[in-house]
């Protein structure tokens, strides 16, 4: 119980001493002091009671009257300080709903609370373990960043007043706050720390006093007021109905009365609903998303810790508290799931159309809580399960982001995405910490990623179609996103002077910490299930949520290992002598490959410029957010109408199961030794018979044009000759970048030999594409960059499609594992001819034939620059043919797939299909004129779309019936 009041108290009193220290060195110190005891504190919390299940503790009855009255001295000092603001800055809005807050307060104590015994129990799970980590570990690593970044800030904003003491301040008593949120069961005192955080919330984003800011943090508190409000009026409901305000309490009671006794039950279906549109407006779901939009204006340490890591997971945390109840309030459960969904699909689509880093930070933090949202609506442990390693992977990844974008600006001058160019030779450390984090927020191996695999899973088996065809192209949005923002870090053909020797020690510390906790939380992703995330489940649900299985989080946990290895290891390092380094290809004289000066071929001298495209006219904040807005708001409505109605009638329909189906999971070969065995085969197998293939589809194309061909292992001849060629290269780490793409094929490829997990291979070649594309974008040339541009998009436009074939797959076989589909008596083709349909669709952009091949073509009368591989030549273009050959193998063998089940005879008819694919994709590639990409991404999309929403409904409409 010490240990409790000392992560509540600790805080507060350093909120104290910053308020009144103002000189900078005592500041440090104590600052940095602090921050090390909460973090000290908060690792011995959780040492002390990991493993020991759900606990309680109640403070001494003598105190109980004290508690309560500081309970109501805070809400009301809370609500009185929002009045002073509103009229100080006459807004009508905030000042009529903090009245309002301040009069249920008082009512509700001297006629409802008055008569019961302040109930002062705090409540200890593995859930509340894990958010005291983040709070004590990520929170204070942001406050001793925030020691040099603010000292920056106040050197390039000297006509404001220093207000430093005041903005620490508000920082701990922040984290003194959410302690008490995630640590409470009292409902009454949760309620109160809620309200602190979006006080500390609103004096923070409008910290400057510009009218932006402002206007933003006025924005902020009436959004979170009425979030407010709402859970105010849940307790003020279970108080007028007589039921216990400890949270742990009234989540059993609602439960066991769901499920004993439905009709008595709709006494909680109200404040269920409320307490979840609490939780949903405090996680910035639309409509309330523009709140932390808005807070984007304050500084980063403020982004950082209270909208990204900290203060917007408070309702996540809420959420998934509720989870359980999700299962057996239907309407709710509704409410939240589509909300969630739509949020994280519409979110990651307006991301692409920014260039502001923290505008696409903040729309991704939308997106992603959107998600976590989602899972705790659905309820099952699989979801949850999915849901909690969401919130870790999020609070680590997206602090280090907002704390690099925030020292990047400093040091450049700008928060444009585009001026990030050439970061890498500028500032190598930061871009390094960058690009982790951004590959932590979208590819696998990282957490993020293998979250949504197991978010993917958990909506298959729960039969959410909505949800899947949601997650299916909010996932491809953020292949976009973030893709092209890696590509602008990992140029580094610039020569520009080296700036990070200006960059504060707390925030190289804070950015080191940031990216220790993201790198270690992914390796030990199996560590982090076992002891931490599971038995919550099991404390929770009485079962294990996983529905990736330990082999699999092992094999994820060594490729994220050597993705960190290659990025902070190997990236960068001088290369042997042997090596060349050439300028970059402009189509004429180079004068100055750096600044891309060439003379054309008038003699005067021109600049090439390539900047990424931001699609406005598909996914445009314009177009996208009013219909977003109010498609979200009359959901919210509809769900807090129904149920109160549900509340008063009392009928069975707003009680039950909120599932239409719930399948269980079946794993097979999956283990460690099955997948080594199967990377060597593949190893040795795919690019020798892709090498044939590609020999086999150069005669063909040549008879189909009326010439007699190259011979048939002239593939094979060209890449010897590419490996004999001088070594040369326009940077040090293009080579490395496709290396690892063709190491990550190769794996990918075992995975699906060895019969193992399907999902996993399409994550490696994903991740295996992102290595290729980030090598083109590495060279700053513009011919490369468009072509990596448009490989960006084409990955973004068959995700989906690859997304849906693993659901039916799943839901066809009862298991994502390839081996599954020699254990059933019908091929699969039977049940999944639609997606097989898209499969073949997307196949011509996979195996690079028009009309799709926009990025790289492999014929020369189609352009005279080939795109993506421009910059290539020598050993690093033979291992991208190499790479390219494993490709079509594994590509044609997921066609193969669909034609195999318990008869051995079926390989035959399998490898017959596969041919007769790869003989129609020859056809199409000469026959069909290349298109532009707007159809090659609106076409993919639809396909995707009808035929994977078709196959993935008509499967579970199968499964229930």
């Amino acid at each position: 119980m010490e240990l409790i009041v000392s992560l509540i108290m600790v805080p507060c009193v350093a909120a104290l001493l910053m308020l009144v220290v103002r000189a900078d060195k005592a500041r440090d110190v104590l600052c940095v002091a602090f921050a090390a005891v909460i973090a000290l504190l908060s690792i011995a919390f959780a040492v002390q009671y990991l493993g020991a299940g759900s606990l309680y503790f109640d403070l001494p009855m003598k105190y109980s009257h004290f508690l309560a009255v500081v309970n109501i001295v805070i809400d009301i000092t809370v609500g009185l300080y929002i009045v002073c603001y509103s009229v100080k800055y006459r807004r009508v809005l905030p000042l009529v709903l903090a009245i309002g807050q301040i009069l249920t307060t008082l009512w509700f104590e001297y006629n409802i609370q008055r008569e019961v015994q302040f109930e002062s129990q705090m409540h200890v799970d593995s859930l509340s373990i894990i958010m005291v980590l983040i709070l004590g570990i990520v929170g204070t690593g942001i406050c001793v960043y925030a020691l040099g970044y603010m000292k920056d800030f106040q050197a390039h904003h000297p006509e404001q007043k220093d207000r430093r003491p005041w903005f620490f301040a508000l920082m701990f008593a922040f984290l003194s706050a959410m302690y008490n949120v995630v640590l409470s069961d009292n409902l009454c005192w949760i309620y109160t720390a809620w309200e602190v955080t979006t006080l500390c919330s609103f004096l923070l984003i409008g910290f400057t006093k510009t009218e932006e800011a402002i206007n933003n943090a006025f924005r902020q508190i009436v959004m979170n007021m009425l979030g407010g409000l709402a859970f105010q009026a849940a307790i003020l409901w279970l108080g007028l109905q007589g039921e216990s305000r400890l949270f742990s309490v009234f989540l059993k009671t609602a439960a066991n009365a769901a499920v004993a006794d439905p009709a008595a039950a709709g006494v909680f279906v109200l404040p269920v609903a409320l307490l979840a549109f609490a939780g949903m407006t405090k996680a910035a779901q639309m409509p309330f998303h523009t709140w932390l939009l808005g807070a984007m204006v304050a500084p980063t340490p403020t982004s950082a810790l209270l909208h990204s890591s900290t203060m917007v997971k408070a309702g996540c945390f809420l959420l998934i508290k509720l989870s359980p109840l999700f299962l057996v309030f239907p309407v709710a459960s509704a409410m939240v799931v589509l909300i969630g969904g739509l949020t994280f699909c519409l979110a990651s689509f307006m991301a692409i159309s920014q260039s502001n880093a923290k505008r696409v930070l903040a729309y991704s933090t939308i997106a992603n809580l959107g998600l976590i949202v989602a899972c705790a609506g659905v309820g099952t442990p699989e979801a949850v399960w999915a849901a909690i390693f969401l919130v870790i992977f999020h609070a680590v990844a997206k602090s280090l982001l907002f704390l690099c974008v925030g020292t990047a600006e400093h040091h450049i001058g700008s928060r444009d995405i585009e001026d990030m160019d050439g970061l890498f030779e500028r500032m190598p450390r930061l871009a390094r910490f960058m690009m982790l984090g951004i590959m932590a927020m979208f590819v696998a191996p990282f957490g993020m990623l293998v979250s949504k695999w197991a978010t993917l899973a958990s909506f298959a088996s729960s039969g959410e179609v909505l949800l899947l065809v949601l997650l299916a192209f909010g996932s491809a949005a953020t292949f976009m996103f973030w893709g092209k923002w890696l590509g602008k870090l990992a140029g580094i053909a610039a020569h520009e002077q080296n700036v990070e020797l200006s960059v504060h020690t707390s925030e190289w510390f804070a950015l080191a910490l940031m990216a220790v906790l993201t790198a270690g939380a992914c390796i030990c992703m199996p560590t982090l299930s076992n002891l931490l995330v599971q038995p919550f489940l099991v404390v929770t649900y009485g079962a294990l949520g996983a529905n990736i299985s330990v082999d699999n989080m092992y094999i994820m946990s060594i490729i994220a290992l050597a993705v960190v290895v290659m990025l902070f290891g190997t990236l960068g390092m001088s290369k042997s002598k042997k090596k060349k380094t050439v300028p970059v290809y402009m189509a004429g004289i180079t004068v100055n490959s750096d600044e891309r000066l060439f003379r054309g071929s008038l003699g005067s001298e021109v600049k090439a410029t390539s900047r990424n495209w931001y699609m406005n006219e598909f996914f445009g904040e314009k177009m996208l957010d009013k219909p977003a807005t109010i498609v979200t708001a009359v959901i919210m409505i509809v769900g807090l109408v129904a149920s109160f109605a549900g509340s008063q009638v009392g009928v069975e329909n707003f009680v039950g199961a909120s599932l239409a189906m719930y399948m269980p999971f079946a794993t097979m070969n999956e283990g460690l030794l099955q997948t080594l065995l199967g990377i060597v085969l593949f190893a040795i197998a795919g690019p020798v018979v892709g090498c044939l293939l590609a020999g086999l589809d150069r005669k063909i194309t040549a008879r189909m044009q009326g010439r007699v061909g190259p011979p048939l292992l002239q593939p094979y001849y060209d890449v010897r000759k590419l490996i004999e060629k001088d070594d040369v290269s326009v940077n040090t780490v293009e080579g490395t970048y496709i290396t690892f793409a063709l190491v990550l094929t190769v794996v990918g490829g075992g995975v699906f030999v060895a019969g193992g997990n399907f999902l996993m291979c399409v994550f490696l070649i994903t991740l295996s594409a992102l290595f290729f594309i980030v090598a083109a974008y590495s060279s700053r040339s513009p011919y490369s960059e468009v072509g990596a541009d448009r490989e960006t998009l084409q990955v973004m436009a068959y995700e989906p499609t690859v997304l849906f074939v693993a659901v039916c797959m799943f839901l066809a076989l009862g298991t994502f594992d390839v081996a599954g589909v020699a254990n059933i008596g019908l091929p699969m083709i039977v049940v999944c001819i639609p997606a097989f349909l898209a499969l073949m669709f997307v196949l011509t952009i996979k195996l690079r034939k028009s009309p799709f091949d926009l990025s790289y073509s492999h014929h020369a009368h189609q352009e005279l620059v080939k795109g993506v591989t421009t910059e290539m030549s020598g050993r690093t273009l033979a291992k991208v043919e190499v790479m390219h050959w494993c490709e079509t193998t594994l590509f044609l063998g997921w066609v193969a797939m669909f034609f195999i089940w318990d008869n051995p005879v079926s390989i035959v008819l399998a490898v017959v299909v596969a041919a007769l694919a790869f003989f129609l994709e020859i056809f199409i590639d000469n026959n069909f004129a290349r298109v532009k990409w707007q159809k090659c991404l609106k076409w993919a999309w639809i396909v995707a779309l009808v035929c994977g929403l078709v196959n993935t409904a008509w499967l579970v409409f199968a499964l229930i019936a």
